[in-house]
């Protein structure tokens, strides 16, 4: 009798170039691997596919087509708060998919009561998931499977969406169905009517008021009797459950999560920018367009001996944000190795409440993690003195970058710096001579 491949692997074995290092996880369609890719240098996440999954009598047909989808977006969605995914490789006796691997874990373990995240967190995480779903909408793609166990952690402020596999292509398929998972799905995915944008905002409002509030917003017996509160029962507004939640913040949860889909946000940009009226973050309506940025870098003193090929090279890496005055990009003593290049506006520096300096547009904060070349507590506090606008580059990214790139790279660091120690030491003799 043929046993299943996906259950006899050892560590040792080899799916494809790909070695594995340990199992992740499992569940009831699939195997993840951590594993390494040899010709990236780069350990990566490999999600194999169980034989039984794709035979099941009744559903197979539909889960073929659910793996399919999952394996067209390869190398399609390329977001910072989407998982990528590198590889998908299907064929008769073996079907895997090979994926950015993520460490941080899953939102999972913070929709418990006596684990909550905090709010600015929470409206941080959800306002990233609004710019990702955003993006993944007009690219044409609907997840329909929102939920914690589907959004992972990779640093402490950052958060990746994950498990593709149910989402409807939209120039390809039929918008119909109830793919999801039972405490998220929408009303209309347990009426199997037809989906939208409108039901993964639903479906990340239950998410939202779950990490606000530690409960679910419904109670059921059973499964059929979670399905009649699912359409006819009001939640629990979440300032009975939670008195300290802003009432601003009840008011977006509520209503992502109405019955009625044309009751919701209209669009995740307006879902996003409510949430971005909270002040914590970058408003979504504030994007920058590919030759702006140019444009923005090239006036920079840090790149002026950039070739034009070599910033379009940095471009494709970097996140660009504009922020609103008074955000935290980096807090002290928090873990982090981002890199931000402060395209316009001003930050404070400081250190247990301290003012240590101001930085100006064209300067550079949080380079000693990259410098150390590994993640290490935040030394000072940076916040937002005006509006500003910056791009924030992952270490692990710089990688990505030609030889003559990187040169180029550090070579304006090192000048950067240097700059930054001539005027420290410029303030420290001045006030020795005030001292004396």
């Amino acid at each position: 009798m043929p046993t299943d491949r996906t259950q006899s692997m050892s560590p040792k074995t080899y799916i494809g170039t790909y070695r594995l290092i340990r199992k992740l996880g499992q569940g009831g369609t699939s195997l993840v691997y951590l594993a390494y890719d040899p010709f990236k240098d780069r350990e990566v996440a490999i999600k194999v596919i169980k034989q039984e999954f794709l035979d099941d009598p009744r559903n197979g047909r539909q889960n073929h087509k659910q793996l399919e989808n999952e394996a067209a977006l390869a190398g399609k969605l390329v977001h910072p708060n989407i998982v990528t995914t590198y590889e998908a490789v299907l064929s008769e006796d073996l079907n895997y998919i090979v994926m950015e691997y993520v460490s941080g874990g899953t939102l999972e373990k913070y929709i418990h009561p006596d684990n909550l995240l905090p709010l600015d967190r929470v409206v941080e995480y959800m306002f990233k998931c609004c710019r990702a779903l955003n993006y993944a909408q007009f690219k044409g793609v609907i997840h329909r499977d929102i939920k914690p166990a589907n959004l992972l952690l990779s640093r402490p402020n950052e958060i990746k969406i994950t498990d593709l596999g149910a989402a409807i292509r939209l120039d390809l398929e039929q918008t119909h169905g109830s793919v999801g998972s039972p405490n998220y799905m929408s009303p209309e995915q347990v009426r199997g009517d037809e989906v939208s944008h409108r039901t993964d905002i639903y479906s990340l409002g239950i998410v939202m008021y779950r990490l606000l509030t530690g409960r679910s917003p419904y109670t059921p017996k059973n499964l059929a009797h979670l399905y009649q509160q699912i359409l006819y029962e009001t939640p629990v507004p979440p300032t009975q459950l939670r008195n300290d939640l802003p009432p601003q913040l009840e008011r977006i949860v509520m209503l992502a999560i109405q019955k009625d889909p044309a009751k919701r946000f209209d669009s995740w940009r307006d879902f996003g920018n409510e949430l971005a009226e909270l002040g914590h973050f970058e408003k979504s309506d504030l994007e920058i367009n590919e030759s702006e940025k140019f444009i923005a870098l090239r006036k920079l003193e840090m790149f002026e001996d950039f070739s034009d090929l070599e910033l379009w090279e940095l471009l494709r890496i970097g996140e660009w944000q504009k922020q609103p005055a008074k955000t935290v990009l980096v807090r002290e003593e928090e873990m982090g190795d981002a890199i931000y290049i402060l395209i316009e506006g001003g930050v404070n520096v400081t250190r247990s409440n301290r003012l240590l300096n101001t930085l100006n547009s064209g300067n550079c904060f949080g380079e000693m993690a990259y410098i150390s070349r590994r993640k290490m507590p935040r030394s000072a506090t940076v916040a937002a003195n005006t509006e500003i606008t910056v791009m924030k580059i992952m270490p692990d990214q710089l990688v990505q970058l030609s030889d003559r790139c990187q040169l180029h790279f550090n070579q304006a660091f090192l000048f950067t710096l240097a700059d930054r120690l001539r005027i420290a030491d410029e303030r420290v003799a001045q006030m020795s001579n005030e001292f004396h």
